[in-house]
């Protein structure tokens, strides 16, 4: 394997036909790549990346490494489907920009010392797939103020920040968290899962970002296909940041993202009955009211009752 550019450079191992060093562009050693399985009959790789450490440029130097690899593999080598296996910490985009779907966790696979273990992703993608754009691409959408994007588990500690503090803003609002919930482990562990939902088409966990700050929330989630078409949304704001319109943009970018993107008909949202300043967003954003559903959601330690909203598109614009 070779790279065309200046940027990365992947040179086999004297000797070892199935690893490979990489190498940025003044020749300091920044990964390896390993190929654990090649079944030339079914024309099939699987290859596992491991990078040493961060590297300025990094987002650059993989997605180059990952455009090198599919056109060597698909193109000269023939091959129709390759799986990556990358650990946890590793960044996913370069990878989801080139059509990549998640096929698999492989939890706790990688040991890293007695109390300490780490989760392995598996992404594949054929060399159709390869060729076809994908949604799954659009991971920011900029507003006029704020800015929209996808939650991978690269944003641990920005949201562990965000909940560390709005902890009592937030309590009355949202189900009782434990103690663990307000550690770095449990943060990543929720955006590893919210990513896989992300990335299977389950839901759509955007952060709010205002000049590069994390300053709320917003969850599509209960995505439902067919003759439905439905979704519910959830969101949270900064309690510094509350009244300045924020929410009120996100959620319209939202919408559009729900309608023109993920095409859907329907979308669904509830507040507690004496949350004023969430249904006047709501309302603000064309939802209408649908009713009270009573003990609808488990909110610090009690059932609550809740004000139901919807939207639907209007498919006659």
């Amino acid at each position: 394997m070779g790279s065309e550019k200046n940027l990365i450079t992947i040179e086999q191992i004297k000797g070892n036909e199935n690893e490979y060093v990489l190498k940025d562009n003044v020749g300091i050693n920044i990964g390896r790549i390993f190929i654990v399985d090649k079944n030339i009959k079914n024309k099939y790789m699987l290859i596992r990346i491991k990078l040493y450490k961060e590297s300025n440029g990094l987002y650059n130097l993989l997605s180059e490494l990952i455009d090198s690899l599919l056109y060597k593999l698909f193109w000269e080598k023939k091959i129709c489907k390759l799986n990556l296996l990358v650990n946890q910490d590793f960044d996913f985009l370069p990878i989801i920009e080139k059509g990549f779907e998640l096929e698999g966790v492989l939890k706790d696979n990688i040991y890293i010392n007695r109390n300490e273990y780490k989760s392995e992703f598996l992404f594949g993608i054929t060399d159709e797939d390869y060729k076809k754009s994908d949604i799954k691409s659009q991971h920011a959408i900029k507003g006029k103020h704020i800015e929209l994007r996808i939650l991978t588990p690269d944003y641990s500690n920005e949201l562990l920040n965000y909940c560390i503090r709005n902890r009592k803003h937030l309590e009355m609002y949202e189900p009782h968290r434990e103690e663990r919930y307000f550690t770095i482990d449990a943060q990543q562990s929720y955006l590893i899962e919210s990513y896989k939902g992300y990335l299977n088409g389950r839901e759509v966990n955007f952060g709010v970002f205002k000049q590069g700050k994390l300053i709320g929330k917003i969850r599509v989630t209960n995505i439902t296909l067919g003759v439905f078409r439905n979704c519910t949304v959830g969101y949270s704001m900064d309690e510094m940041e509350q009244g300045k319109g924020y929410m009120k943009e996100a959620l319209n970018l939202t919408i559009e993202y729900i309608f023109d993107v993920l095409q859907l008909h329907r979308i669904e949202a509830s507040t507690l009955l004496d949350n004023v300043r969430s249904q006047a967003v709501l309302k603000a954003c064309g939802f209408k009211e649908l009713g009270i559903n009573e003990k609808y959601l488990f909110i610090n330690g009690e059932w609550k009752d809740h004000k139901t909203f919807y939207k639907t598109f209007n498919w006659s614009e």
